[in-house]
């Protein structure tokens, strides 16, 4: 797939506090956070609808996260939905590690789902989870 890059200033992410230190609720700790993460996960219908949901409201975001082959585009739409749902920035991602490796599964599942939905759209072959993987570091330009 061709990259398509976008300057951070366009992403829609980023105003949705998606890089923020802090949730937009100030009372919540960094522990609640990643619980929060994790609840939202297990919540497989909850999950999917929020990732329609920034495949529609997020489309600079997506297309320069999701057209980047050598990042975890699975985990960028967790962590973009978690912020698009709860307000929780992807510094909480570590949520994901607080899931039994079968619930693990079932999100990276889901994501994978959302994930084949965007690139099929664009004329790119599906992907199965382990095509889907990072290759690299992740490359924000």
């Amino acid at each position: 797939m061709k990259r398509i890059y976008h300057v951070w200033s366009d992403w829609e992410c980023y105003p949705a506090g998606f890089y923020e230190n802090h949730p937009q609720d100030a009372g919540l700790t960094d522990e609640q956070c990643r619980a929060i993460y994790a609840e939202f996960l297990r919540d497989i219908p909850l999950f999917k609808a929020t990732m329609a949901d920034v495949l529609v409201k997020w489309p600079i975001s997506c297309e320069h996260y999701l057209s980047n082959e050598s990042m975890n585009r699975i985990a960028w739409l967790g962590q973009a939905s978690l912020c698009l749902a709860k307000g929780i920035p992807a510094i909480f991602r570590g949520g994901y590690n607080l899931l039994l490796p079968v619930e693990k599964l079932a999100a990276d599942t889901a994501a994978l789902e959302y994930l084949n939905q965007w690139l099929t759209a664009r004329g790119e072959p599906a992907l199965d989870l382990k095509s889907a993987a990072s290759k690299t570091e992740a490359n924000l330009y």
